[in-house]
């Protein structure tokens, strides 16, 4: 069976080659995707308040982060797993066994007619196998300090694929080919956790509050909890989803009570062995519960738990080393004259104790004598520099000797051969 995806029915000639051109360099990052409207502006008035709509009138601005052909390899020419797919339809009921054979395997042919039938089709995770969706992440993360994926959702033309729901996490929709219209809706239930999910019989929906069409090079900011749906136009229409799941306060509170219980015995005793079947008496219960939120308060380390989210956090998102290899043989042949620069995504810890400065990132902390830190933070705050000009105390040798560590440890590359 032909691809419906490159036969003509998704997007015009001249969009699918703007989808096959080159990758952009540098990588794409966060200020690009949110272009016009900065990343300040965007924290201080978008972030997990209110929807944001950039409609660019440029068909090609993202190109170069994803191409039909790719995903057409990978539907039909990759052995995609049934967690990395998922096809439906608002008007029916889609089952995985309608797409995978016996052996659970996807089953490429029968996504196809699906497709043809009506049918959306959701690749998820693709941060996993396309390498510009992966650094377009790991920009996002960093500004963010949470995990990011991206899904791909194709739908047929004048289709819709889900009902009207709300997300448990903020997405960013990147329209690439098509156009697709959407509508917003009241919310329900503002930033809502991971299992507050929408349902039908506790939340209405109401009248739309906004609708707008994307078309390709467009961008829509939906803050979780804000309920929408969408409805492809006369071609079919190609999105990425890219899906932030951020870190709350509640989150941090939970953390920083299981540390108090793991010192305070008061907080792992029984509750009352009749509690089951019998009330507990409001005086015991208010007694216990302003001894332990007494003994919480006095004993809460916030900031020693947090430093262990965010250790956790550089720990779980090691740098993407692409030019490693290369890298090591120009760490061999340094000067002082040598341009180099932190590596683009880099996610990374800095603290110091003791007299030392310690570098946290790629799940390695690596010590270093206290007097390196004005250069180790220049080094990887700056996106390129010559040896030479790193600040601080550190001799000439011990810049070169610096800078050589950091190649080797993957947190700095060479500028003129990484960058272009």
């Amino acid at each position: 069976m032909r691809s419906p995806f490159l036969n003509g029915r998704v997007g015009a000639g001249s969009a699918r080659q703007r989808l096959r051109q080159k990758p952009p360099s540098p990588p794409f990052s966060l200020p690009q995707l949110l272009q016009p409207v900065g990343v300040d502006a965007f924290f201080s008035r978008y972030y997990e308040r209110e929807a944001l709509v950039i409609q660019r009138e440029r068909p090609g601005y993202y190109d170069g982060l994803l191409s039909l052909q790719t995903l057409d390899d990978l539907i039909g020419g990759t052995a995609l797993s049934s967690d990395e797919i998922i096809v439906a339809d608002h008007s029916r009921n889609i089952q995985p066994a309608d797409y995978q054979r016996d052996d659970e395997s996807v089953d490429a042919v029968r996504v196809h007619r699906l497709f043809d039938e009506g049918a959306t089709i959701t690749l998820r995770q693709l941060q996993r196998r396309v390498p510009a969706l992966a650094k377009l992440c790991r920009s996002v993360e960093q500004r963010l300090s949470c995990a990011c994926q991206t899904n791909v959702y194709f739908t047929p033309a004048n289709a819709q694929g889900f009902e009207i729901h709300h997300d448990t996490h903020d997405v960013f929709i990147l329209q690439l080919a098509g156009s697709k219209r959407w509508q917003t809706y009241e919310p329900g239930l503002r930033l809502p956790l991971p299992g507050q999910r929408y349902f039908w019989n506790t939340l209405s929906a109401g009248p739309p509050v906004s609708a707008f069409t994307l078309n390709p090079g467009d961008l829509f900011y939906c803050p979780r909890g804000i309920p929408h749906d969408a409805q492809s136009a006369q071609e079919a229409s190609v999105h990425i989803s890219l899906g932030a799941r951020v870190s709350t306060w509640a989150e941090l509170m939970v953390e920083i009570l299981a540390d108090v219980a793991l010192r305070d015995p008061a907080f792992r005793a029984s509750l009352p062995p009749d509690f089951a079947s019998r009330d507990v008496p409001a005086q015991v219960m208010d007694t216990k519960l302003r001894d332990l939120y007494a003994r919480l308060q006095q004993q809460a380390r916030p900031h020693h738990v947090l430093g262990q989210l965010a250790e956790r956090f550089v720990d779980d998102h090691p740098a993407q080393l692409s030019g490693q290899a290369a890298t090591l043989r120009q760490a061999v042949s340094l000067t002082l004259e040598s341009t180099v620069g932190v590596r683009p995504g880099l996610i990374y810890r800095i603290f110091e104790h003791r007299g030392k400065v310690t570098l946290l990132c790629n799940s390695r902390q690596i010590a270093m004598p206290g007097y390196a830190a004005p250069a180790l933070s220049f080094a990887l705050t700056s996106e390129s520099f010559r040896i030479r000009n790193l600040p601080g105390s550190l001799t000439d040798s011990g810049k070169i000797v610096l800078v050589r560590r950091l190649m080797q440890e993957g947190a700095i590359i060479s500028v003129t051969a990484e960058r272009g």
